[in-house]
């Protein structure tokens, strides 16, 4: 590490003190690459791992569900539900990029909860994180100098009675948690980096990035 760091402080002195500039493809012919990922530079045309024998993990699941948001979740209680109700063992596994379950979900979100209530009926009961109910809505039409209120009916879009204010990030860990509970592996930190697919064309999995040293 020391090593390349130097090096790449040697290039960097040789390019600021040319007498011109040189181009991308120029600079890289002159200036040989200290690292490449592999999608750009396959490493089986990478004389740096000609000695290296490396295989890749792998692993199989019934159901794989790429990103841990609102449906992802969702869709991995409701495959666990169903075995459940038919006495059937399904490995469910998802994976999630951000760090921890939730982190990349937007903050704030006005939750319309008929959707929970399918899914897990006894939300309130399991302390869902939907603490603060819509008590009232009001809706303007703003002129330079005015308010002018708009009234809004039953039914329209803009209406959130039975709705919850919510921070959705919150909502999603929340998830994960009722998700683990039944069975489904969860590996946040894991970025599905390409699709893998079977000769025929249809999906057959994913890679993940690659991670460590």
């Amino acid at each position: 590490m020391a090593r390349n760091i130097l090096q790449l402080s040697k290039y960097s002195r040789a390019l600021l003190n040319a007498q011109r500039f040189y181009s991308a493809e120029a600079a890289s012919a002159q200036f040989p690459s200290i690292t490449t990922h592999y999608t750009v530079k396959p490493r089986e045309k990478d004389s740096r791992w000609a000695e290296i024998d490396m295989e890749r993990f792998a692993d199989e699941a019934d159901l794989l569900i790429v990103g841990g948001g609102p449906a992802g979740f969702s869709a991995a209680i409701r495959a666990k539900q169903i075995a459940a109700e038919k006495g059937q063992e399904l490995r469910v596994c998802l994976v999630e990029k951000a760090s921890e379950i939730g982190g990349h979900i937007l903050s704030g979100a006005c939750l319309d909860p008929v959707a929970l209530n399918e899914l897990i009926p006894d939300w309130k009961e399991q302390e869902a994180p939907l603490n603060t109910p819509v008590t009232h809505d009001k809706f303007s039409y703003l002129t330079e100098g005015s308010r002018l209120p708009i009234p809004i009916f039953p039914g329209w879009p803009m209406d959130n009675k039975g709705n919850y204010v919510v921070r959705l990030g919150h909502v999603v860990a929340w998830l994960g948690q009722q998700a683990e509970a039944l069975g489904v592996e969860i590996y946040p930190g894991t970025a599905a980096a390409e699709v893998l697919f079977h000769e025929d064309g249809s999906v057959k999995g994913i890679a993940t990035g690659d991670v460590g040293i």
